[in-house]
């Protein structure tokens, strides 16, 4: 039974890592797209970079 907590407790472990890894990727804009970071001639550049938000300054 032990055995069996430790490898759960391991594939937990790296799972973990894996997810953190993408969130970091993620907050820091190296996406998971493959396209080798020349994105403006990659046919799905539209799908990993959405174009952003502007925000106007203006009030009405």
């Amino acid at each position: 039974m032990l055995p069996s907590i430790l490898i759960g407790l391991v594939i937990a472990a790296i799972c973990a890592a894996i997810i953190a890894r993408g969130i970091h990727n993620k907050r820091n804009g190296k996406g998971g797209c493959s396209c080798g970071g020349s994105c403006g001639s990659c046919g799905c550049s539209g799908l990993c970079h959405p174009p952003r938000k502007s925000h106007s300054g203006s009030t009405t």
